[in-house]
């Protein structure tokens, strides 16, 4: 049996609630490890980690999203007031928005889409790189990237994607803004506002964000590796040799 079958099964053979559980579980923890060490909140560190205690006991994906999406609104509520420090010749030309970090969800779709404000433009940008590489590295250990275990399937969306790359969002992406915000103002030329509010990235810097890709590859290969192998691990098969019961790991090299 294929990859790709093992997965389709796992909804109905509780795989995909166990695996949803451990990228959840990987996300949290890099969550409170963030809220701690660079926000210096350890309030929130501590909330998050308790919700990541409670997740053992969630018995269906929708317990998984529900403590997932609390966890959210503590760790995105500390980077409410993270200064956002521009260029002493910018300063007063960006608007009062554009000096903190604000609220992770945007006025103008009351969702992550269609920031409002600089950082928030940058989260989203290096998001869609992570999602393309968590789509490539779902497709290069045979699963199929649009059906996914913890995120609904809609048209248009690469379900199993977006499951991969919660692991690497605050470890990754997350950690990365949010020292560049500590240690480097923002330059206004790398930024416009369209007539609706929303803010985009403008000059040369969308394409030395796109040289970050390898990084988040790198942060994706053992994630795509993981979700392969627990997914294959699920379906019985005949145990023969243990070159059957292993599955290569084309990603780290590590087998």
């Amino acid at each position: 049996m294929s990859v790709g079958r093992a997965q389709a099964l796992a909804l109905g053979n509780g795989t995909a609630l166990k695996i949803s559980k451990e990228l959840i579980s990987q996300k949290l923890a890099g969550q409170e490890l963030l809220a701690r060490d660079m926000l210096h909140d350890a309030a929130t560190a501590d909330a998050v980690a308790q919700f990541r205690d409670e997740l053992p006991n969630g018995e269906s994906i929708e317990a998984v999203r529900l403590i997932e999406a609390q966890a959210a609104r503590c760790y995105w509520q500390s980077w409410s007031d993270v200064p956002i420090c521009w260029p002493r010749t910018d300063e007063r030309r960006v608007p009062d928005h554009w000096k903190r970090f604000g609220s992770r969800i945007s006025p103008l779709t009351h969702s992550p889409r269609l920031a409002a404000n600089p950082p928030n433009a940058l989260l989203n940008f290096l998001y869609e790189i992570l999602e393309s590489e968590a789509r490539l590295s779902a497709v290069a250990m045979g699963l199929d990237p649009a059906i996914g275990f913890l995120h609904v399937d809609t048209p248009n969306r690469d379900s199993l994607a977006c499951d991969l790359m919660e692991v690497c969002r605050p470890r990754g992406v997350d950690a990365f803004v949010l020292n560049w915000l500590h240690t480097e103002p923002l330059r206004r030329s790398d930024f416009w506002e369209d007539r609706n509010g929303n803010c985009r990235i403008a000059s040369s810097l969308p394409i030395k964000l796109c040289e970050t890709s390898e990084t988040w590859r790198r942060l994706m290969a053992p994630v795509a590796e993981y979700v392969a192998q627990a997914t294959w691990a699920s379906v019985s098969r005949p145990l023969s040799t243990v070159a059957s019961r292993r599955m290569a790991t084309r990603l780290t090299q590590r087998n």
